[in-house]
């Protein structure tokens, strides 16, 4: 009795119930349904559904290749190359980051969709009567979900790099290879877990994107799994719920099967784990200029620069495929969209709200969990496994489990669907593993001897707690919340399903002047959630830095990004 009243077992106690609300029920009752036989039959035999899979698996396969080996090559480029203006280039491919894929694909609509700057500039030179190419559909959605998936690719990529052993490549380049030998026979054998890793992480990054599809596929009518999940659930359709639960289970096993794919990979990773050196860059000559104009082109110009260009143009122009001359371009759009859309103070309402407390209880809950996490030693992995659950399926997936879970409600009395507070729920549900992750590595490598020493002198959990262990993680945890709230910010894919017309959020605003055909509008909103988010990417890293010199955890504790799971 005494241990089960101890602040720990209370604290596990609490985390349980909590847990049992946000992931346990939701997915529970998503299962139920999927599994209702007249649902799992239309699953079988409508062809919709069918095309559905067939396209969401055919697209996330295709783009898990080339986010791969884009990331390969990028990778060997920018970290074992001497290539000028490397710093610039990586920054630049981790725009993606940060930045929603409905804007992304807003962005790139602007660029090279039909009425695309580079669309125009080609046709010109060309003299073509019609574009070369459209973004709607299957090609453009691959394009563009590689775009997205890039920088994780890269990121985990660049992480195996910094642990193959320098001595290995400065053997090999003894023995007379070359680069593309070193490549190809030192490295790409050493880095295979973190290629099937990349892979993994791009192909479930493709899957369960909503953003791209919805805005290059439904006006192609390219319907993938993510899509069609949506349109069952808001055609208000006899069985919808049902079979978006249905077709959302399918979204859900790739993703399962990924966690525990990335589990077995982490372990084989473990042994280069310790083997961090600093970078081994090779000269490259004369052509090292050449080399480094033609990535900026590629990296630089067409696939960011150009892009979010032609979207500030977008939203300056006075119309779609005017041409963007200095009589043509005005503010009139901004003033729109900040003073006279109604519905514009609400969302900036619900997303500040909602981003910042998801961001303050997904950072303390994290907290809690952690150090609980740590003292079972080993034994909490159905915890572990109920947190990393709603962060590792589609946020549409999870989104619709939480509608399946409180509509009606498990509690008498209290209404949740259709209001901001399921959307905080889904926030702190889907973003705490998140948050554990830094968290989680700092408590693991925290010196027991301090809270041992404050035991000794006297204090109990609470107090060490309070004034021994708390002071030193701050930092982890102020990096943790911040990181949440960036990301939640302007999410897309839990609101597509739990906003509603008064509890509109940014990006779902965003998504919403797309779709109904206000570009302009759209692209101006886009401009400035941009700005707000690049703002506070500086703010991550800069908090970031601090957290490194004052905290325990390690500098790859903390990986940004909504599509890590």
């Amino acid at each position: 009795m005494r241990a089960v009243l101890s602040p720990a077992g209370l604290a596990l106690a609490g985390l349980l119930v909590l847990l049992a609300f946000t992931s346990a029920l939701p997915l529970v009752r998503l299962v139920q349904r999927a599994l209702d036989p007249t649902a799992l039959g239309w699953l079988l035999e409508n062809p919709q559904a069918r095309r559905a899979i067939q396209h969401s698996l055919r697209v996330a396969a295709t783009v898990s290749v080339f986010a791969t080996l884009g990331g390969a090559v990028l990778v060997f480029l920018l970290e074992r190359l001497a290539l000028p203006g490397r710093r610039g280039l990586r920054l630049l491919l981790l725009v993606p980051l940060i930045v929603p894929p409905q804007i992304l694909a807003i962005a790139w609509l602007g660029w090279a969709g039909p009425a695309g700057i580079l669309t125009r500039w080609v046709r010109a030179a060309f003299d073509l009567a019609a574009p070369p190419w459209t973004l709607y559909g299957e090609g453009g959605i691959v394009l563009l979900l590689t775009v997205f998936a890039l920088p994780v690719t890269y990121l985990t990529l660049g992480a195996g790099l910094t642990r193959v052993p320098k001595s290995l490549e400065e053997a090999a380049r003894l023995d007379g290879a070359g680069l593309l030998a070193v490549g190809t026979r030192i490295l790409a054998p050493l880095l295979r877990p973190y290629l099937l890793a990349a892979a993994m992480l791009a192909f479930l990054a493709a899957l369960g994107n909503f953003g791209i599809p919805a805005l290059l596929g439904i006006p192609a009518r390219f319907l993938m799994l993510t899509t069609l999940v949506y349109q069952r659930v808001t055609s208000f359709a006899s069985g919808g719920f049902a079979q978006a639960a249905a077709l959302a289970l399918v979204l859900a096993v790739p993703a399962l099967l990924a966690l525990w794919g990335q589990q077995r990979l982490n372990r084989r990773a473990d042994a280069l784990d310790s083997q961090l050196e600093a970078p081994h860059r090779y000269p490259l000559g004369r052509w090292r200029w050449p080399l480094a104009s033609a990535v900026w082109f590629v990296v630089g110009g067409l696939m960011t620069l150009g892009p979010f260009g032609a979207m500030v143009l977008t939203s300056l122009v006075r119309a779609v495929g005017v041409a963007p001359t200095l009589d043509n371009l005005d503010f009139r759009h901004y003033a729109f969209v900040l003073t006279r859309l109604e519905a514009f103070p609400r969302a900036l309402t619900h997303s500040l709200l909602l981003a910042g407390g998801a961001a303050a209880l997904a950072a303390l809950i994290a907290l809690a969990l952690g150090y609980v996490l740590v003292r079972l030693r080993g034994r909490g992995v159905a915890l572990q496994l109920l947190v990393d659950l709603p962060y590792a399926l589609p946020g549409i997936v999870f989104a619709l489990a939480l509608v399946l879970a409180w509509l009606p409600s498990p509690i008498p009395g209290v209404r949740l669907y259709g209001t901001v507070w399921l959307l905080g729920i889904a926030y702190v549900g889907h973003y705490l593993a998140f948050a554990l992750q830094p968290i989680g590595a700092a408590w693991r490598q925290l010196d027991p001897a301090l809270e041992e020493a404050a035991r000794i002198d006297g204090a109990g959990t609470l107090q060490a707690m309070r004034f021994v262990l708390l002071p030193v993680m701050a930092p982890t945890v102020l990096v943790a919340g911040l990181l949440v709230f960036l990301n939640a910010f302007s999410e897309i894919s839990l609101s597509a399903l739990l906003a509603g017309s008064r509890s509109e959020t940014l990006g779902w605003l965003v998504f919403g002047l797309e779709q109904g055909g206000d570009t302009n509008r759209a692209a101006a909103l886009s401009v400035v959630l941009v700005v707000v988010l690049a703002v506070l990417g500086l703010v991550v890293a800069g908090v970031r830095r601090w957290a490194r010199r004052d905290a325990p955890a390690g500098p790859d504790a903390v990986v940004p990004g909504d599509a890590v799971v």
